[in-house]
């Protein structure tokens, strides 16, 4: 069996098996909460919040692999947005959604170690594509625009700066 067939079957049976799918990410997240919600009421409150974690750890995941998943079909297949099954596409989304709001009825979000990662990430990630775009549109001639070299050099320093405190924040190196 090529990869493309392991491809195209695997997502036939998914579209057979839709509903299902929506169902069980669903329930993720709402059983996730009850068990965050039960192991709360413990001696200390620390299983409930690994399990929150766990919870909305898991339902990124589920949201990224089906990223990962469009991008593929669009790559590989020629297949857009347009015609997946809806279903197929509300599953992560809605499994997104009910986790951050059960979870969020639980415990503050900010306090959940996967929240501030993800968090890290994002911005990480964010500030790389920003910068990524900048360079982008400055093909040299842009440095007149930028006060000449010593203002792109500090700019420079600055952003530097800014991506290594970042990069060490999203990802815990330490020098």
């Amino acid at each position: 069996m090529s990869l493309r067939e392991l491809l195209i079957t695997s997502y036939q049976w998914a579209d057979t098996h839709a509903l299902a799918l929506l169902l069980a990410a669903l329930a993720w997240g709402l059983v996730g909460t009850l068990l965050a919600r039960l192991t709360k009421g413990g001696r200390s409150d620390l299983d409930g919040r690994l399990i929150a974690s766990v919870v909305i750890g898991g339902a990124v995941l589920l949201l990224v692999a089906a990223m990962l998943a469009v991008s593929v079909a669009y790559v590989s297949f020629k297949q857009g947005l347009m015609d997946a099954n809806v279903v197929l596409l509300l599953a992560p989304v809605g499994c997104v959604l009910v986790s951050v709001v059960g979870i969020h009825r639980v415990f503050p979000l900010n306090e959940l170690a996967s929240v501030r990662t993800l968090s890290d990430l994002a911005w990480f990630a964010l500030t790389c594509i920003a910068l990524l775009w900048l360079l982008s549109k400055f093909r040299g001639w842009g440095v007149a625009f930028l006060g000449g070299l010593g203002s792109l050099a500090l700019i420079g320093v600055m952003v530097v700066l800014l991506l290594r405190a970042l990069y060490r924040r999203a990802f815990g190196t330490r020098d």
